[in-house]
C-alpha cells in the first residue's frame, strides 16, 4: 500500500514537472501585460528615423503588440515627423512566438517603393524591439516570407541587423532618406529622385549625396549628369551655408560640354545639396581651385544657388 501510495506521488510530480512550465509559457505569452512603454519610430524631415515614446495597454502581449502597430500606423502627432507605415497596408495578424513577433500584413505592402519599405520594415522592427518581451521581428505577406530584392528570405530582424543609428563609430550607419536630382530623359530638366541610403554617421552628408549623384539614377527614365570617372577631393560647408564642393580634374574633361549639358550638371548637385536645411549655395572647385568657366558656358567663380526649373536659369 505505501508502495502504491508512493508511486502515485511519483506519479503527480512527474505530471506537475510538465505541466507547471507549460503553465508559465502560456501564462507568459497571455497574461494581462497592462501599460507597456513603447518607441514609435518615425521618420523625420531630416532624413533620420527617431522615436516618440508612448504608452499602449493590451489585455494580453499579443493585445499590446497590435495596439503599438495600429498606433503606429496611426502616425505621429508631432511636427516634423512622417508617418513611416502606408495607410492601406493592414495587419492581419500578429504572434508572440518565444520573444520573436510574428506580423501578417496584406499584399498592398508589395506596392510599396523601394524607400517606403525600407522606412516601414525598420519602423516595425525598432518600434516592437523597443518593448521589454520583444527581441526580433518576422515579417510575412498574405502568409508567405518576407524576402529580399535577391529572393532570399529575411528571417528575423533585429536592431543588429536592421540599423538606423547608434553611436557613433567608424562603423556606426543611418538610413537617410535623400532627394537626388538628375536629368530628365530629354535632357530639358531635371527630376527629383528620392533614395534611400545606408550611411556612416561620421561622414558629411553633403559627401553622401555627391557619391550618390556620380552613381547615377536608379530610375530607368533618368540620366547620369555627372561624368561618372569624377571623384571627389572634398565636400565642406561653412557657418555662413556655403558648400565647397571639390572634384577632380575628370568632372571637367570627361564632360560633353554644351549648355543645356552644363545646366543639368551644375544644378544637378547645387539643387540636391540645398535640399539639406543647413546648405544655401555652392561653390565648386576642381583640383582645388576655382575656374572661371566650366566647360565655356557657366561661370564658375562665384557660389550657386538651387533653382525650381532649369528654365529659371540662365548662363551667367
Amino acid at each position: 500500500m505505501a508502495e502504491k501510495n508512493f508511486r502515485k506521488a511519483i506519479a503527480v510530480i512527474v505530471v506537475l514537472l510538465v505541466l507547471v512550465p507549460c503553465a508559465f509559457l502560456l501564462y507568459d505569452s497571455t497574461v494581462a501585460s497592462g501599460e507597456e512603454n513603447v518607441e514609435l519610430y518615425f521618420m523625420s524631415t531630416d532624413g533620420t528615423m527617431k522615436p516618440i515614446e508612448k504608452e499602449v495597454r493590451g489585455e494580453t502581449r499579443e493585445d499590446t503588440l497590435l495596439t503599438t502597430l495600429h498606433t503606429l500606423k496611426e502616425g505621429p502627432k508631432t511636427e516634423g515627423m512622417l508617418a513611416s507605415v502606408p495607410s492601406d497596408i493592414e495587419f492581419k495578424s500578429i504572434a508572440l512566438v518565444n520573444d520573436v513577433a510574428i506580423i501578417d500584413v496584406s499584399s498592398s505592402y508589395h506596392k510599396m517603393t523601394d524607400t517606403e519599405e525600407v522606412i516601414c520594415r525598420s519602423s516595425l522592427v525598432w518600434t516592437l524591439t523597443s518593448l521589454d518581451f520583444v527581441q526580433g521581428v518576422s515579417v510575412t505577406v498574405d502568409g508567405q516570407p518576407l524576402r529580399s530584392i535577391s529572393g532570399d528570405e529575411m528571417g528575423v530582424m533585429n536592431r543588429n541587423n536592421v540599423i538606423i543609428h547608434g553611436d557613433i563609430s567608424a562603423e556606426t550607419t543611418e538610413y537617410a532618406i535623400l532627394s537626388l536630382y538628375f536629368a530628365n530623359s530629354q535632357k530639358t530638366d531635371l527630376v527629383v529622385e528620392e533614395r534611400v541610403v545606408e550611411v556612416n554617421a561620421n561622414q558629411a552628408r553633403e559627401k553622401t549625396i555627391v557619391e550618390q549623384l556620380i552613381e547615377g539614377p536608379e530610375n530607368a527614365e533618368l540620366l547620369r549628369t555627372i561624368p561618372m570617372e569624377t571623384k571627389i577631393r572634398d565636400v565642406t560647408t561653412t557657418n555662413d551655408g556655403t558648400c565647397y564642393v571639390d572634384l577632380t580634374q575628370e568632372f571637367v574633361t570627361k564632360h560633353s560640354g554644351g549648355e543645356m549639358e552644363e545646366l543639368l550638371t551644375v544644378y544637378s548637385i547645387v539643387n540636391s545639396l540645398c535640399e539639406l536645411e543647413h546648405v544655401k549655395k555652392v561653390q565648386f572647385l576642381v583640383g582645388g581651385e576655382k575656374l572661371e568657366y566650366y566647360k565655356g558656358y557657366l561661370e564658375f567663380e562665384t557660389p550657386f544657388t538651387s533653382v525650381s526649373s532649369l528654365k529659371t536659369a540662365a548662363v551667367q
